[in-house]
């Protein structure tokens, strides 16, 4: 079991690395900044970065940077897109041109009525990647799953990445990442 103050104090890191990311909003109207499970979002940050599938990463601002902090942690550079509420348009924070023919990897919290999704799929299209797929972060009853665009390939659920029987080197992992020397 990882201590309960370790816990609260990546939280509070993921909270500030959202805030000082592009596209963030000082109100978020609906999804916290912080992650409902830090250990699970590391361990599949980890699986889906190492596993090389994915050429570029894409954070939904600013939700999607909770994420993207452990993307990030595991040496993927992820770029920015942010959809305000109601979702109406998507504004392109960073140069996705990078992006042409590569593998692509959107990360998000959620998925409720797929609007944002469809803005943001429509916003990258002009820049042709290869092939979208979608990470979400949050727990698989938070989704509304039958939302999710047909041009999106493979949608990965950070509790779908976590292997059976792994669990116990996921929190040592995450307690040596995070834990401040001489605590873990």
């Amino acid at each position: 079991m990882i201590d309960q103050e370790l816990l609260r104090d990546v939280a509070a890191r993921v909270e500030i690395h959202v805030r000082n990311s592009k596209g963030f909003e000082e109100e978020s109207f609906v999804n916290p900044f912080s992650p409902v499970d830090s250990v699970s979002a590391f361990a599949a940050a980890r699986r889906l970065v190492t596993e090389r599938d994915h050429d570029a990463f894409i954070a939904v601002a600013p939700e999607g940077h909770v994420y993207g902090f452990f993307f990030e942690y595991w040496g993927a550079s992820v770029l920015s897109v942010h959809v305000g509420y109601p979702p109406r348009e998507c504004l392109i924070l960073d140069d996705l041109s990078g992006i042409r023919g590569r593998r692509v990897l959107i990360l998000e919290d959620d998925v409720a009525s797929g609007t944002t999704l469809r803005v943001v799929l429509d916003a990258i299209q002009d820049v042709s990647p290869k092939s979208v797929d979608l990470f979400l972060g949050r727990p698989r009853h938070q989704q509304i799953l039958e939302h999710i665009d047909s041009r999106i390939g493979k949608t990965s659920l950070a509790e779908d990445l976590l292997h059976e029987g792994q669990q116990t080197i996921d929190e040592a992992d995450f307690v040596r990442a995070f834990a401040s020397p001489g605590e873990s």
